[in-house]
C-alpha cells in the first residue's frame, strides 16, 4: 500500500499545502462507519466502482474495509495492538452520526470519510481516529467527549455544533485532585485543542479553535474587495434571522473599516418569499442614491431559489443592476443562480473553486458518492492535525502559526481568540464566459498572509 507523503514541516512553520495531496492516493478505500477507531494499518479494501453519487447517507456508509475498526474502545489511553511501542496522536472525533435529522447524520458522514481520507491521504501511521457519536443532545456530546478524555485523546475534532463546544471543552479538562478539604492539590491542566467546525464565532475561544468558514469572513472579503474598486456606499437586504442580523452586523463593522457609508439595511421576514413591501420601500431608497451619482453595492445574503425569487424583486422596483453592484455570499457558489439575469455581474466570495472541484472529484472516485457540504472543511482540520504532528508530537502553539496553511479550501491561519482568518476567492457571475461555467474568477486566493494576524 502505498501513500503519499507528509506535509513537510520547517522551522518556523511554513504554509501547509494540503492541496497538493489530492492526487489519487494508492489506498483506495469504502466509506466510513460512525464508531471505532480508525488507522493507517492495514490494507483496505477496494470500494465498488460505479456507486451511486450523491449526499452521503447513513444507508450507503458502512464499516467494512475500515482497516483497525473495534466495537469497544477500552478504557484508558487507546493504542491499537500494531502501533504499541510508538509515540502515536490520538485524535478524537465528535459528530452527530444518530442525530434525529437525516441531514445532520449525513453531514457527519460525509465529515467523517474527509478526516479519513487526510488520514489516507498524508500517510502518518502515527495518528489513529477515534469516532464518538454526539447524537442530538448536549448530554451526549459531553459524555462523548469525556470518554475520548478517558481514551487519551491528544487533539479532538468537532462537535459540529457551536451550542456544544464550550461544553465539550470543559468535559475535555482534566478532572483536579483535591486534599480532605476540597482544595486543588494541582493547578489546574488546560484541556487538550479542539478544532470544531460551528461558523457560530462566539462560541470560540484560545484552545476551542473553528474551522469552518464563517459567514462574517465571507463578508469581509466581498466588502473590501469592492470598497477596493470605487464602491463606497453599501446597503444590506436580507431575512429578518439570526443568521441574517449576523451578516448585516458583520457588513457593518466591514464597511467602516474600509471607510465607506452604510447607506441602508432592509429586512424581510425570514419565512417570506415575496417581500414585496420590503423590496419596494429599500429600491426606492438605492434608486435616490444612484440618481444623486453614488457607487453603491448591495449585499444580499440568500440562496438557492429563495434568491432568484428575491432578487428580481430589488431590479422590479427600480434597482438597476447595471449600475449598482450586487454583493453575495459563499451560498451563492451554484450554478442554479447564475442564469439569474438580475445578478448578471454580481460578485461573491468562494474558496477556491480548483481545489475543491479536485477535492469533490477525488472523494467521489473513492467513496462512490459526492462529498457532503462540510467534508473538505473536516479534510483541511484533518490534514492540518496530521501534518502538524508528523514529529508525533502536536503542541497547541502550533496551531498559532502567523504564515497559515493552505488547503483545499484556501489559505487560513486560526486567531488567538479561537477564529479563523481565511483568505478568499471573488467570482463574478457571467453568463457569457468563455468556459461555460456561467462565473469567472476576478481575484483568486492569496497565497501569503500579512505577519499581523487579523
Amino acid at each position: 500500500m502505498t501513500l503519499p507523503t507528509t506535509s513537510r514541516v520547517r522551522a518556523p512553520l511554513p504554509i501547509l499545502f494540503f492541496a497538493a495531496f489530492l492526487a489519487l492516493a494508492g489506498c483506495a478505500t469504502s466509506s466510513p462507519g460512525p464508531v471505532g477507531p480508525i488507522s493507517t494499518g492495514n490494507p483496505r479494501v477496494d470500494p465498488v466502482p460505479g456507486g451511486e453519487t450523491g449526499d452521503l447517507s447513513t444507508e450507503q456508509i458502512g464499516e467494512e474495509g475500515m482497516g483497525d475498526i473495534v466495537e469497544e474502545v477500552p478504557t484508558g489511553p487507546y493504542t491499537p495492538p500494531h502501533m504499541e511501542g510508538r509515540e502515536i496522536i490520538r485524535a478524537g472525533v465528535l459528530l452527530p452520526f444518530s442525530h434525529p435529522n437525516e441531514r445532520v447524520r449525513q453531514q457527519a458522514e460525509g465529515m467523517l470519510a474527509g478526516i479519513e481520507l487526510a488520514l489516507f491521504d498524508f500517510g502518518n501511521e502515527n495518528v489513529v481516529l477515534l469516532p464518538k457519536d454526539t447524537g442530538g443532545s448536549q448530554s451526549q456530546a459531553v459524555t462523548a467527549a469525556e470518554d475520548l478524555r478517558e481514551n487519551g485523546a491528544d487533539v479532538v475534532l468537532g462537535p459540529l455544533f457551536g451550542a456544544n463546544v464550550q461544553q465539550v471543552r470543559e468535559a475535555l479538562t482534566p478532572p483536579q485532585e483535591t486534599d480532605f478539604f476540597g482544595f486543588s492539590t494541582q493547578p489546574a491542566e488546560a484541556p487538550n485543542p479542539i478544532i470544531a467546525f460551528s461558523n457560530d464565532r462566539s462560541v470560540a475561544s484560545y484552545g476551542a479553535w473553528l474551522a469552518s468558514i464563517a459567514p462574517e469572513e465571507e463578508v469581509d472579503a466581498i466588502v473590501e474587495y469592492a470598497a477596493q474598486r470605487g464602491y463606497d456606499q453599501f446597503a444590506f437586504f436580507g431575512p429578518q434571522s439570526s443568521l441574517g442580523t449576523r451578516i448585516e452586523a458583520a457588513m457593518q463593522q466591514a464597511v467602516f473599516e474600509n471607510g465607506g457609508f452604510m447607506l441602508t439595511t432592509g429586512f424581510y421576514p425570514a419565512s417570506s418569499t415575496n417581500p414585496n413591501i420590503e423590496a419596494e420601500y429599500f429600491a426606492q431608497t438605492i434608486a435616490q442614491a444612484v440618481e444623486q451619482g453614488a457607487r453603491i453595492a448591495v449585499l444580499v445574503p440568500e440562496r438557492g431559489n429563495r434568491l432568484r425569487r428575491i432578487a428580481p424583486l430589488l431590479a422590479y422596483y427600480g434597482v438597476d443592476t447595471r449600475q449598482v453592484k450586487m454583493l453575495g455570499t459563499g451560498a451563492w457558489n451554484d450554478p442554479n443562480i447564475w442564469r439569474e439575469p438580475s445578478l448578471r455581474g454580481a460578485w461573491f466570495p468562494t474558496a477556491p473553486s480548483i481545489d475543491i472541484a479536485d477535492f469533490e472529484q477525488r472523494f467521489t472516485r473513492m467513496y462512490g458518492a459526492k462529498p457532503s457540504s462540510l467534508a473538505a472543511v473536516a479534510y483541511d482540520a484533518a490534514a492540518l492535525v496530521i501534518a502538524l504532528s508528523a514529529d508525533g508530537e502536536l503542541a497547541t502553539e502550533e496551531l498559532i502559526n502567523r504564515d497559515g496553511f493552505l488547503g483545499v479550501n484556501g489559505l487560513f491561519r486560526f486567531r488567538d481568540d479561537g477564529t479563523a482568518e481565511r483568505s478568499l476567492a471573488i467570482m463574478e457571475i457571467d453568463p457569457d464566459h468563455v468556459d461555460g461555467t456561467g462565473v469567472k474568477e476576478i481575484l483568486p486566493v492569496s497565497t501569503s498572509f500579512d505577519a499581523t494576524i487579523g
